[in-house]
């Protein structure tokens, strides 16, 4: 087996970024440091090529190695990465795993460059809640700044912070449940989702294709005649442990 082996020089010229190879197997044993070493080197300069054309993994789900760097220096556009990978079958590893969705493809690294800052076609970002008071606050503060790093305009931002402080108060409030805040534009959809793990009667809430609004006078159900509004669609995910309540607006 084949240790990680890294190169990385300025690219020509350079703009801050930098293009770097790195090669050998990539398994279980070593993922966790290729992510810590990639998203260093995506921490310290504007953008990374990576020449991944000689580096070979041995199970399928070690590629999504390259998606949790750039999760962790923050995403699209603090961190700009591109793949080069000439092998069709690496470059279809990467096609079918999503990897290029977040980390886009090239087949040289001339190309590469020359895209670098463009926006993937899929940018994700999340963020986990404890049980507080000021946990949907603090979400919505998350939710803006995201908007702002993602290009969003007004409209959409104001949607998206309802929703979150709807979802991140129904799980403090309700399931008494931390939560997970999951985000993810892909084309000109915008999709927000809120995982809690709370069980018993406060947590539950209808299917969406089966919920009506509340009159105004109920004291309950005020928050998901907000998420429905403002969203184009909406919906529950049911878990032994708890639910995901998602909602989509347009981008």
């Amino acid at each position: 087996m084949q240790k990680l082996a890294w190169e990385v020089r300025p690219a020509p010229p350079s703009g801050g970024a930098v293009v770097a190879s790195v090669r050998g197997d990539l398994d279980r044993a070593n993922r966790a440091a290729l992510v810590a070493s990639l998203a260093e080197l995506l921490g310290e300069h504007r953008g990374v090529v990576l020449d991944v054309s000689e580096l070979r993994p041995g199970q399928s789900s070690a590629v999504h190695a390259f998606t949790d760097a750039l999760a962790r220096a923050g995403g699209w556009p603090r961190a700009c990465l591109a793949l080069v990978a000439p092998g069709p079958e690496l470059a279809a590893l990467l096609t079918s795993s999503r990897v290029a969705d977040e980390a886009p493809v090239y087949a040289d690294v001339t190309e590469a460059l020359a895209r670098l800052a463009d926006r993937p076609d899929v940018l994700r970002d999340g963020w986990r809640f404890d049980v507080d008071p000021h946990a949907p606050g603090r979400a919505r503060s998350q939710v803006r700044e995201l908007c702002r790093r993602w290009g969003l305009g007004r409209e959409v931002r104001e949607a998206a912070e309802i929703v979150v402080t709807e979802l991140v108060t129904n799980a403090v409030e309700h399931a008494l449940s931390p939560s997970v805040v999951e985000i993810e534009r892909h084309g000109d959809a915008f999709r927000m989702a809120v995982r809690d793990y709370g069980s018993g009667a406060d947590h539950v809430v209808p299917e969406a294709t089966s919920w009506h609004a509340p009159p105004t006078s109920s004291p309950r159900g005020r928050g998901l005649a907000m998420v429905a509004a403002v969203s184009r669609t909406w919906g529950v995910l049911r878990h032994p442990d708890g639910k995901t309540i998602w909602a989509e607006m347009a981008a």
